[in-house]
């Protein structure tokens, strides 16, 4: 029983299985290869990347430049703080200095002060007790004297006595006058130390005050001149490792390209970038004359300088000057087919007129000339012609239709 219920779970579940893997359906859409367009599409997009990122790191240079020349006017500022400091320095050295002679000085006057007002007490006190005993000994005269006193002799003695107590009152007095003019010379000159001391100490305080400002006015500049650096450099090192990661990027897009150039059998379009075909292979009117006359190949619009590729590999026949062709590459591709690119520019300082010379083995995708406008030509392009039953040596062969040789849908026609 068991293996019954067994069996049909088992069923059941694969009829669940089948109806689902019948009744839902997944679109599937192929993945694309990736072609030489794409490839192209990508390197350009990145080459106008680097560009971008070249321009502003020449701007961010611009800066530097610009900060360094700063720095060398902010370093003269700066050197022109540190002079003032260490004048503002050695004005601080010198106002302590008489600052602390002045404290010598005022505590020398203020000694002598003291000596003198304890002189000068001294003298009055002396005089106060001779005025009290000239008082208390009453007004005594000569003739008082003379009547009081026993003899001659004392009469002397005691009118010396007198005498010497009177010169001795008189003398006090003149020195207490003489004390008090020193007090007051001394005060004088306290008076006035003390003044020199202010000055020199208010001055020693503004050159502090003025020090700690030029200090923080340096200290600020530094400061600045440091985050401005830090900064500007840390953006250029940023954009310099964009730079390389970009050259990195396009270095191996390069490389891809060229392994597809290599490994492809067909020809490739000769003008990357630029698909738009302004004459096509056949009769025209003449852009120069206006007559009818038979193109024998076709012409492609590009910028001047655009890169011109090999449409397949080969051996360079001719890279010279070609009648109405201008400048001209012949590569001869075996089996009898060559191509021709014609109208290519000239040289110029930053590259030749050719970068291949007759008898050069070339690859698909390798750059052989730049597009120009010489030789019969109204506008620059690349004039591009196929030939057949061409010669091994110089190229030279029956013209055909490029059409037939080149990728299918991959350039736009502008004319009738």
């Amino acid at each position: 029983m068991k293996n019954t219920i067994k069996k049909l779970l088992a069923f059941l579940l694969c009829m669940v299985l089948i109806c689902g893997v019948t009744t839902v359906s997944v679109p599937y859409e192929p993945v694309k290869a990736r072609t030489i367009s794409d490839v192209e599409k990508e390197l350009e997009e990145c080459k106008a990347l680097l560009k971008t990122l070249q321009n502003e790191l020449a701007s961010i240079q611009s800066n530097i430049n610009k900060i360094q020349s700063e720095t060398g006017e902010q370093m003269a500022l700066i050197e022109q703080y540190q002079a003032e400091i260490d004048g503002l320095d050695a004005e601080i050295l010198v106002n302590t200095s008489i600052k602390e002679s002045y404290d010598v000085k005022r505590a020398q006057v203020v000694s002598e002060i003291a000596l003198a007002k304890e002189d000068y007490d001294y003298r009055v006190s002396m005089y106060l007790k001779l005025m009290q005993f000239i008082y208390e000994n009453g007004n005594t005269n000569s003739f008082e004297l003379l009547f009081s006193s026993e003899n001659i002799s004392e009469y002397l003695t005691r009118r010396d006595n007198f005498n010497d107590i009177m010169n001795a009152a008189n003398n006090l007095i003149k020195e207490i006058e003489i004390s008090i003019a020193d007090l007051e010379a001394l005060d004088a000159d306290l008076a006035k130390t003390q003044a020199e001391y202010d000055s020199y100490v208010s001055n020693l305080e503004f050159s502090k005050l003025e020090k700690d400002k030029k200090v923080k006015e340096f200290e600020t500049l530094i400061s600045s001149l440091n985050l401005d650096k830090d900064a500007i450099s840390s953006q250029y090192a940023d954009k310099n490792a964009a730079i390389k990661e970009v050259k990195a990027k396009i270095s191996k897009l390069e490389e891809e390209r060229k392994e597809m150039f290599e490994s492809s059998a067909e020809f490739i379009w000769p003008v990357q970038s630029y698909s738009m075909v302004t004459s096509g292979y056949g009769y025209r009117r003449d852009p120069i004359n206006g007559s009818t006359a038979f193109h024998n190949g076709i012409d492609i619009a590009a910028k001047r300088g655009t890169p011109i590729y090999a449409a397949k590999s080969g051996v360079v026949t001719r890279a010279d000057w070609y009648s109405g062709y201008g400048n001209c590459v012949i590569i001869y591709h075996g089996g009898g087919v060559s191509t021709l690119y014609g109208h290519c520019d000239n040289g110029n300082n930053s590259r030749p007129t050719f970068e291949v010379s007759v008898g050069d083995t070339v690859k698909a995708g390798q750059v052989i000339a730049y597009i120009g406008t010489t030789g019969r030509s109204t506008g620059y392009h690349l004039h591009f012609s196929v030939m057949s039953n061409a010669s091994s040596s110089t190229g030279a062969g029956n013209y055909v239709n490029p059409d037939q040789y080149l990728p299918d849908g991959y350039y736009t026609k502008n004319y009738k």
